[in-house]
């Protein structure tokens, strides 16, 4: 019996789209049992809604590369999923059950891959890799594709910060959350957004929180999906309120991550309480990615 623990995560961080990502203590764990037939168990989030059968997203990632690497299908087995991660909610949960599986057929392969080959299967099944990166890796990544169009990550430790998630009741579709975003940009908020990757960069290598409320500040995305998430900016103007280090669209939304000292961590989550039906989580960034270990 095999179970993969995978972490939550925030990508994009305002301005590093599709670049920049975060790992959060909120987990999804899959734990493998062989069995004569297949079955699989979900319990917590999603529950009620993600698929029980063949086409669940975790089955469907370990399928493929068990597939892949040795010519058949993956093992029957006993499947459960417990995952504290909302679905549908910018907090990377498709990105959590591609890495489980993944990572799950792999301890199952005669010959394993390593982290970086997992880390192109699962950018190639997300479509995009920030996510997948911090699942699997842990900690602050960035990513980007080289010369010859591979996926390259860099990590580094995650702030020693709490991490408040305000999370609204409404999903947000990350395709549909995409198709808002322009073909082009002006120049200068091209300039505006690198300049601040870079920030998050120094931010991050130095320890120097006092830069991330202008790290965070973007241009490229979040603007233009305040109709998919109309609470955003109430939420983000309450958490600054409170003196948070900065407040930001986690992945396409609707939840806001507030990164903020311990302090201050306990006042903003009572602000975004006031706000009707807002699920408030005050957690921690995540040093562990994926993890498997024999139960």
């Amino acid at each position: 019996m095999w179970q993969v623990r995978v972490p939550a995560t925030s990508a994009n961080l305002g301005s590093g789209l599709d670049t920049l990502a975060l790992a959060v203590s909120l987990f999804m764990t899959a734990t493998f049992e062989p069995a004569p037939y297949w079955s699989i168990e979900v319990r917590g989030c999603g529950a009620d809604t993600v698929s029980k059968l063949r086409d669940n997203l975790v089955w469907q990632s370990a399928d493929l590369l068990y597939h892949e690497a040795t010519g058949h299908s993956m093992p029957n087995g006993h499947l459960v999923l417990q995952s504290d991660i909302p679905l549908g909610k910018g907090l990377g949960s498709s990105a959590a059950a591609t890495v489980a599986g993944l990572v799950l057929a792999n301890e199952l392969l005669p010959d394993p891959l390593s982290q970086d080959e997992l880390l192109q299967i699962a950018g190639h099944v997300e479509g995009h890799a920030d996510n997948a990166a911090a699942a699997l890796f842990g900690g602050f990544v960035m990513v980007w594709q080289n010369a010859e169009d591979q996926l390259q990550v860099r990590r580094y430790p995650a702030p020693d910060l709490s991490a408040v998630l305000a999370v609204p009741p409404y999903p947000v579709s990350t395709p549909a959350a995409r198709l808002l975003l322009p073909g082009s940009v002006p120049l200068s908020d091209a300039v505006f957004n690198a300049q601040r990757v870079g920030l998050w960069v120094h931010a991050v290598t130095q320890r120097d929180w006092t830069v991330l409320r202008d790290a965070s500040a973007d241009r490229l995305h979040q603007p233009y999906r305040v109709p998919l998430n109309p609470l955003m900016q109430i939420l983000v103007d309450a958490a600054e309120k409170r003196g948070c280090y900065a407040a930001i669209l986690s992945g396409s939304g609707p939840t806001v991550l507030a990164l903020t000292d311990l302090q201050h961590a306990q006042k903003v989550a009572e602000e975004w309480r006031r706000i009707e039906k807002i699920d408030v989580f005050v957690t921690t960034l995540c040093n562990q990615g994926a993890l498997s270990i024999p139960v």
